[in-house]
């Protein structure tokens, strides 16, 4: 099991009963709900976008290529 973080959501009425409404119907909690949105909303933009799951357990080389791109784009990349 992951580790688990606690937030705490301001949100309207009607969206806080469509959340509860939605984990009833899909019978798991409101974490639960949120937690698998989430992951959804995470497989899409992977497909929007695959080099942002390609890459993303590998941000340092994100940071090669785009430095890379900027250096023959001719942009000064600074190494703070």
């Amino acid at each position: 099991m992951q580790a688990r973080e606690k937030i705490e959501l301001e949100i309207d009425r009607l969206t806080f009963e469509r959340v509860k409404t939605l984990a009833m119907v899909n019978k798991s909690t409101v974490p639960e709900l949120l937690t698998q949105v989430i992951a959804r909303l995470v497989e899409i933009q992977e497909k929007k976008d695959p080099l942002m799951g390609l890459y993303a357990d590998i941000p340092e080389v994100v940071d090669e290529i785009v430095a890379e791109a900027m250096e023959k784009r001719g942009y000064a990349t600074s190494n703070d």
